[in-house]
This record gives C-alpha cells, structure tokens and sequence, in this order.
C-alpha cells in the first residue's frame, strides 16, 4: 500500500504544478482489492505526501481512523469504481479549459475527430462517443447518483466525465492510463477553447452552448 499512497501523492504534486489540481482542488484515487485509496478532503494538492493518503472501505468510511476526512467527491470515485470493475484509478482536475467545456452542450459534448482520440481506446476518432456533462450539485452524493445512472446505460463510453462549472473526471485500469486519459482530455479541451469563435467550433462541438 505504502507505494502506491507515494504513486498518488506524486501525481497530486505533478497535477498541481501543471495548474490542474491548484489549492485544495481535484482529487485522485486507486482501487486496491475492496479498498480505495484516496486523497483527504481539504488538503492542498502540491503538498500531499503518501502519509496523507486515506484507505476507505467499499462504504467510503476510513480504515484506521485519523482527523482527517476522504475527499468530498468520494461518492463519485465510488460509483465510477461500481459501474466500471476494470476501473482502478480515478483523476478529478479542475481547469479553465474543462470548465468553458462544460458549457458548451446540453448533456454531453461531441469532440472533434482528434487524433489523439486514439490514446483513449478509440480507432477512429471520427467515431468517438460524446462526453457526458452532469450538473454541478451542492450535494456531491446527488451528482454521484447520476453519474452512476447515467452510465450504466451507455455502450462503450469514452473513459471521462465534465461536471459542469467544475471540472474533468477520468478513469482507467491503472494510474498510468488514467493520467494519460486526463491529459488527453485537457487537450481536446484546449483545442475547443482555441476554436471558439469559428466555423470549426461549431462543427466540433455539435451543439450550440447553453
């Protein structure tokens, strides 16, 4: 346990220098067996070390006790861990280009054909699934709930969610996979933000924005 809680608190440090995580904002977490390691609620990002990392069990209640809690977004990383058993690693980030992202569709967001598409399992990138927008809710466990429902029913989805003002959620089988989907999507976001305006946004997009 002890390196992987060193693995996740490297990447917290690295998402934070690269402005992803800034603060006390975003989260990680690791599925070990029926337990998830991840980050405390409230701690910022670029200072996190391995004895800051929680072990939770499969209700989300810490193991070990402590004063400190698990992240607020805990119940996300639990219903994606739920829905998706070849899931091991969860990223939530919050950035501009996700956020301005988020905005631009009623309830998913259709990408550009991006080459780099295919670093998130798709072939062809023309025929990449849209990526599900979820509303921002006070009440995390609301949002949770309809990220579970949600995905349940969709047929092979990209690997990654927008919670709409908030930010970018992606998973994978192993932190290395979930740290390429989360830069691959802050890419295609980059790309968005930097078409606005013209003909090629509207087509990328699909949608007008909300």
């Amino acid at each position: 346990m002890t390196d992987k809680k060193r693995a996740l608190a490297r990447l917290s440090r690295l998402l934070y220098r690269k402005g992803w995580m800034e603060g006390t904002g975003g989260n990680l977490s690791i599925r070990v067996g029926k337990q998830i390691l991840i980050t405390p609620s409230g701690a910022h990002k670029g200072l996190i070390r391995a004895d800051d990392i929680l072990e939770i069990n499969e209700s989300g209640v810490p193991i070990g006790g402590g004063t400190r809690n698990p992240s607020a977004e805990t119940s996300i990383h639990r219903a994606i861990y739920r829905v998706f058993s070849e899931a091991h690693a969860v990223i939530h980030v919050h950035t501009p280009d996700a956020i301005l992202a988020s905005l631009l569709a009623k309830d998913d967001l259709r990408l550009p054909p991006l080459e780099v598409l295919k670093g998130m399992g798709v072939p062809h990138p023309e025929e990449a699934p849209p990526i599900p927008i979820f509303e921002n809710d006070p009440a995390v466990e609301r949002i949770a709930a309809c990220i579970e429902n949600r995905l349940r029913n969709l047929s092979a989805p990209l690997p990654a969610l927008l919670i709409r003002h908030h930010g970018t959620t992606v998973w994978g089988a192993t932190l290395e996979d979930a740290l390429r989907h989360i830069e691959l999507m802050e890419f295609c976001f980059r790309v968005l933000s930097g078409l606005r305006g013209t003909s090629l946004f509207t087509e990328g997009a699909g949608e007008e924005p909300v």
